[in-house]
């Protein structure tokens, strides 16, 4: 075989290799390992992606002189749809990396329109190209040559990546939780990474470098995922028991002894009672309200928090982000009332919980869990008043119990 054919066979196995990956992840990704909008919006870019990699392999085939003439008559049809679908994938990067950080940009109308307006423009210059030759044109010969404008294109697909980066860059400084922190930053690096194999197809012509760079994007993406999975509580979305011993288990290993930890132990009051008189979906609930409270005191204290088993949840705080314990339960008071109130229950809600603190001198994880775990049995069988919210009741005092 003559080179030309070589380079040709290898194009088209290679776009069909990522054609035959992303298949493989459309089919892997379901709700359970992120939110429904999350994986609606990567599945609508995986398939836009099957489709740019479809028309690659109509377009190599057509450039080279391996097609009929009339598939190659509309060569310039398929080079349109080619270029102007990698701006879309640009543009919905853009809007999954919104969603991924849960900002507040995609519940305002008026943002999503002004972000369109550079797709809005792309997709006018690509389709006056067919006449004007601005960013693409067709020869007499029936091949594919970038026009004189071309760069104006490019300028949008990387205006979408870049500000992608920015903001997850960006937000993920702002964490103070190391595992989103950690999540946040890896979105951005996918982004770059996609962005630098993929630009190398502006310099090295008839290489498929842009579907190895998106590939690559979705397969840290979709990796993620993954991690995501393991180490999350199916029913609450939060931390699960694996990934709390291992955060609790790098910072003792990790010389964390620079700021103390305070480890609270939760667990619901009459969760059984709750779980046979009104059913496990409502028991089902009830967990679900514990975790969103907790939540909002991770989000404002940088606090970590998990499910532990059943009923108990773990929350951890640690200085400088929390300069008295106190504070983290009455936040997390405020937050258990706030979710209680904007549902009508037949039943109350309260907890009961175990404190410990730890400087890191001495003792390990599994140390400061059994001390809050003491405490925390020792306040449910009555030495100390519960906390929560009880229906026609304020939330009461926290009474802290120190280890």
């Amino acid at each position: 075989m003559t080179p030309m054919i070589n380079s040709i066979l290898t194009y088209i196995v290679v776009d069909i290799l990522c054609i035959a990956f992303s298949a493989f992840i459309i089919e892997k990704l379901t709700t359970d390992i992120g939110s429904e909008l999350e994986i609606r919006i990567l599945k609508s870019m995986l398939y836009i992606f099957l489709a740019y990699s479809s028309f690659d392999i109509a377009w190599v085939l057509g450039e080279y002189g391996y097609m009929p003439y009339y598939i190659r008559c509309v060569n310039g049809i398929v080079c349109f749809l080619s270029i102007f679908l990698i701006t879309v994938l640009a543009f919905m990067t853009f809007i999954y990396t919104e969603i991924r950080l849960k900002t507040s940009f995609t519940k305002k109308r008026e943002l999503w329109i002004i972000s369109a307006l550079p797709l809005i423009f792309s997709l006018v210059m690509c389709i006056s190209s067919y006449y004007t030759g601005w960013i693409y044109y067709i020869t007499p010969d029936n091949r594919y040559e970038r026009g004189p404008h071309y760069c104006w294109q490019i300028a949008v697909v990387f205006f979408y990546f870049g500000v992608a980066v920015f903001r997850a860059l960006y937000c993920g400084s702002k964490e103070r939780l190391p595992m989103r922190r950690h999540a946040t930053f890896s979105l951005a690096f996918s982004i770059i990474v996609s962005v630098i194999i993929g630009s190398l197809q502006i310099f090295i012509r008839g290489t498929p470098l842009i579907g190895i760079a998106i590939v690559s994007a979705f397969f840290i993406t979709f990796i993620n995922f993954q991690q995501a999975q393991i180490f999350s509580d199916a029913l609450t979305d939060l931390n699960n028991r694996r990934r709390a011993n291992q955060y609790l288990e790098t910072k003792f290993n990790s010389s964390m002894t620079e700021w103390p930890l305070y480890l609270f132990m939760l667990d619901i009051d009459s969760f059984k009672e709750i779980n046979d008189t009104y059913g496990h979906i409502e028991g089902d609930k009830v967990l679900r309200i514990v975790a969103q409270a907790l939540r909002m005191t991770s989000q404002k204290y940088g606090a970590f928090v998990a499910r532990f088993g059943g009923d108990e949840f773990l929350l951890v705080g640690e200085s400088p982000y929390v300069s008295n314990p106190d504070e983290l339960v009455n936040h997390f008071n405020k937050s258990l009332e706030t979710e209680i109130a904007a549902r009508r229950l037949p039943y109350s809600i309260a907890l009961s919980i175990g404190y410990a603190k730890s400087d890191g001198q001495e003792g390990d994880a599994v140390d400061l869990i059994k001390s809050a775990d003491y405490m925390l049995y020792k306040n449910k069988r009555g030495s100390h008043p519960s906390f929560g919210y009880k229906e026609g009741q304020k939330i009461s005092d926290t009474a802290f119990l120190k280890a």
